[in-house]
């Protein structure tokens, strides 16, 4: 690595190149692909008489000053609180031992690039002590702070080890810190490493280290940086979604936020407040697996074939009432009430007029019988079928007989008659409190009973249906 292993060998330190003018170059880091490593961090420059002096060919206070703002352009402008500190009586004028040019604020490029040109006419001692003790009070109330120290490193001794250590006692594992030597003192280095070396997560570095293209990225990166390739705004190492579309809001693992928590994430979803629980598709919509248009949680028939017109139940439409459904219904019209077949069409024998029906003459019996026959049962089947489909009927069951044999015995067999078609229709789920049995007898005929034929249509059960 072009920074001799930045962040690895902070023990080893970088070997000088040979002489060369130092020009740096900036990176190119866009805000969008990176988030804060730290929430603090503070950039120290030396300002002692020490960089007045030439390295290289250039005054060590000019490759400072240069160095700084290439670090500082290439600094994305993120939420972290940052200032510029120095140290040394440089300004031209006296400012103290250390002095905090600018912040602790939201850091900005403009921000920093007028502190640092401010880091002129070098003068004074060399208080690096004095500046990292300033920057503990600098960092107060830091998460994870950064320390970045410019400097040739001359003229300090242990004092600037002992000010690391204390600063390393307030933040602990928090802090990291970076020193950055201009020249090649090695008994500079060797103090600059111990210093680096406190912070345990730190590392020194020469300013030729910066040369190669991507040396400044780099470093910035090290320090102060974690990638967040998709730009979600959580880290990568901490992304548990690392490919989410540009704009999507996110939650604390970087994944889409899903507000209703149907298993689609709110950019994506197109009904997204879907009640818990309620299965959805692709788009996060409750499922209408017959694609009525009534969702299958509220659908009350959901298995309605394709096309049908549905009710808000999701019940196809039965527009006359009878318990057909229309797409099936080939009488639409029936009037209310009527029993009908399965092709929703008046059962056979039933009399309709006006509002009212009865079904007549279709109930027969034999002689003095009140068995039902054959053909009465296919009739009674009809009529338990719609009677349990239309739950607010009620209906009087009339038997009746000929003129045949004496009264008493005829009115027994009428009410024989109309229980047997009771017991029948309640044997085929007809509720029994539905259902009520009269017998009239021979009273109300609906032929002459002169001829066999005539008195066989007056042998029969009607029924007489009411609403409740």
């Amino acid at each position: 690595m072009a920074l001799c292993g930045l962040l690895v060998l902070a023990v080893a330190g970088c070997a000088s190149t040979p002489s060369q003018k130092i020009e740096f170059q900036p990176a190119k880091m866009d805000a969008f692909h990176w988030v804060p490593k730290v929430d603090r961090f503070v950039l120290v420059m030396d300002d002692s008489l020490s960089m007045s002096s030439t390295y290289k060919g250039e005054p060590k206070i000019a490759i400072e000053r240069d160095l700084a703002s290439n670090l500082s352009q290439s600094i994305p402008e993120l939420s972290y609180t940052a200032g510029v500190r120095s140290f040394g009586q440089g300004g031209c004028l006296p400012k103290g031992k250390t002095s905090l040019i600018t912040g602790m604020a939201r850091y900005s490029q403009a921000g920093f690039a007028q502190a640092i040109a401010e880091v002129t006419c070098p003068n004074g001692g060399s208080p690096l002590n004095k500046a990292l003790d300033a920057v503990g009070e600098d960092l107060a109330g830091a998460k994870k702070s950064a320390v970045i120290v410019i400097t040739d490193g001359l003229h300090m001794g242990d004092k600037i080890v002992g000010a690391a250590k204390r600063l390393k006692a307030r933040y602990g594992e928090h802090l990291c810190i970076y020193p950055i030597q201009i020249g090649d003192d090695p008994a500079a280095r060797a103090l600059l490493r111990r210093v680096a070396a406190t912070s345990g997560c730190g590392a020194v570095a020469a300013a030729e280290d910066f040369l190669p293209g991507n040396a400044i990225a780099t470093f910035v990166e090290a320090a102060l940086l974690h990638r967040d390739s998709d730009g979600d705004g959580v880290a990568n190492y901490l992304d548990k979604c690392p490919n989410t579309p540009k704009g999507v809001k996110v939650d604390a693992n970087g994944c889409p936020l899903d507000s209703d928590g149907d298993g689609v994430p709110d950019y994506l979803d197109k009904c997204p407040d879907t009640p818990k629980g309620v299965k959805v598709d692709a788009n996060g919509c409750p499922l209408d697996s017959d694609g009525d248009g009534v969702p299958d949680q509220l659908d009350k028939c959901p298995n309605t074939p394709k096309g049908v017109k549905v009710d808000a139940n999701g019940c196809p439409i039965d527009s006359d009432g009878d318990g057909v459904p229309d797409y099936l219904d080939k009488c639409p019209n029936t009037p209310k009430g009527v029993p009908v077949d399965k092709d929703g069409c008046p059962l056979k024998g039933v009399t309709v007029v006006g509002d009212k029906w009865s079904v007549e003459g279709k109930v027969l019996f034999d002689t003095n019988k009140y068995t039902l026959k054959p053909a009465a049962k296919e009739v009674l089947v009809k009529v338990a079928e719609y009677l349990t489909s239309n739950q607010k009927l009620v209906v009087e069951i009339q038997g009746h007989t000929d003129s045949a044999g004496k009264l008493p015995f005829n009115m027994k067999l009428s009410e024989e008659r109309a229980n047997a078609v009771r017991d029948f229709l309640v044997a085929h789920g007809v509720g029994a409190d539905r259902l009520t049995a009269v017998g009239f007898g021979p009273k109300q005929p609906v032929a002459s009973n002169d001829k066999p034929e005539d008195r066989a249509k007056n042998r029969r059960v009607d029924f007489k249906p009411t609403t409740k």
